[in-house]
């Protein structure tokens, strides 16, 4: 019981000054998402405090992140013309780019001749959290990798996802909405709902279908490759 009270307390903490901190520098550095992890992880690492254990004692936070996930459906619903209209790519869309994740993760895995179970939590990482916990668990990963993958992969799609829309000059909105729902799924969803509704509504569409279709998708995958 105390562990759990300490490591929510620990993770809410670092989190609530972070947001100060990024309030008072906006800088992608100082991003909750980037900073507050690198802060936590630098914590237990000098407390020699093993990340299972840690993991237990926020379980609950992460349990939250399902509703949390499943509450973006709201403005989806409120906004279903939009689904209406937009079908069609992203159907599309999300089979070949879901397919795309999977099947280059594997292979480079098996490039650098990774254990299988690094791959299997590699699998799922550009998905969000529920649905990668379905897939590692599915694939036998691990829960701990799968998380560390889920949160670098989502990061890195928030940081590099805006610099990649810019160079190539993509100026629709249900275009970067669909992009960063895509590559950096829950981070990305809420920075596109941060910019509108065309943007949140896509990048919520895009994130749950894709998480879906992993799901699905995610041991043909590993077995036919």
């Amino acid at each position: 019981m105390m562990a759990l009270v300490v490591g929510m307390a620990a993770t809410l903490a670092v989190y609530l000054l972070n947001v100060r901190l990024h309030r008072a520098w906006r800088n992608v550095l100082t991003s909750p998402l980037i900073l507050g992890p690198a802060i936590l992880i630098a914590g237990l690492s000098l407390l020699h405090v093993p990340f299972d254990a840690y993991l237990q004692s926020t379980h609950v936070l992460v349990w939250m992140i399902g509703p949390l996930t499943l509450a973006l459906a709201v403005p989806v619903y409120q906004n279903r013309q939009y689904v209406r209209h937009w079908w069609p790519v992203l159907l599309v869309g999300t089979i070949v780019s879901g397919t795309t994740a999977m099947v280059s993760t594997v292979m480079l895995a098996r490039l650098f001749d990774l254990p299988a179970i690094v791959e299997h939590s590699l699998v799922a990482r550009s998905i969000s959290m529920p649905f990668a916990f379905v897939v590692s668990d599915e694939l036998s990963g691990a829960r701990d990798l799968t998380t560390l993958f889920v949160v670098a992969s989502g990061t890195a799609g928030m940081v590099l996802g805006d610099v990649l829309l810019l160079a190539f000059r993509v100026k629709s909105a249900q275009a970067h909405g669909a992009t960063l729902g895509a590559v950096a799924q829950m981070a990305g969803t809420i920075r596109a709902h941060d910019r509108g509704m065309p943007n949140g509504v896509m990048a919520s569409l895009t994130m749950v279908l894709g998480g879906a279709f992993t799901v699905l998708a995610a041991p043909l995958v590993v077995r036919l490759i």
